[in-house]
């Protein structure tokens, strides 16, 4: 399938998901939706895959290592609350662990570049700087899915400044630890 196509098919998808439950949402809801045939589509998990990849890119973009790691998170919060309607109707589906697994994919491949940053003229063993991302993208991602759960009403660059306070330092302090 073709990228034009498949913006296509995501902006329809999106469109969709302002009004309805992904576990609501038919082949035939997408393309009806955006115009163009059953043929042309038949996989909506893929779809929704690639949406949420490319707008994590863009929300992701530029900002991989310790002194931006924050602009980051609160892109990434930024997204979720412009698309409110979206998430909360993922969300509230029986499709839940299929946001949860993407989202941490999404923040764990972005973690593990600020922890390979910080770990750079270090001799860190992988498996610690892996674990040292696993844990940090578990914090995050429990944030992120309790001001879901509250319906988003707290201001993000007030939890990303919170945050922030508490992680000051200490991806460089974890990595020490495990330094040979």
């Amino acid at each position: 399938m073709q990228i034009s196509t498949k913006r296509i098919l995501s902006d329809s998808l999106a469109s969709i998901l302002e009004k309805k439950p992904i576990d609501k949402i038919t082949v035939k809801d997408i393309v009806t939706e955006c115009g163009l045939t059953r043929q042309t589509f038949y996989n909506i998990y893929g779809l929704v895959e690639w949406t949420a990849s490319e707008e994590a890119d863009k929300a992701l973009a530029n900002v991989s290592d310790y002194e931006n790691w924050q602009q980051g998170f609160y892109n990434v919060m930024v997204e979720i609350q412009a698309h409110k309607d979206l998430v909360m109707n993922t969300y509230q589906s029986v499709y839940r662990d299929l946001l949860e697994k993407y989202l941490y994919e999404v923040i764990y491949s972005y973690v593990i570049v600020v922890v390979e940053r910080q770990a750079v003229g270090m001799s860190v063993d992988q498996k610690h700087k892996n674990f040292i991302a696993h844990f940090y993208s578990l914090a995050f991602i429990s944030l992120i899915f309790e001001w879901v759960k509250d319906g988003m009403k707290d201001d993000p660059k007030e939890i990303v400044e919170q945050t922030g306070v508490l992680v000051k330092g200490d991806f460089k302090k974890a990595l020490n630890k495990y330094a040979k």
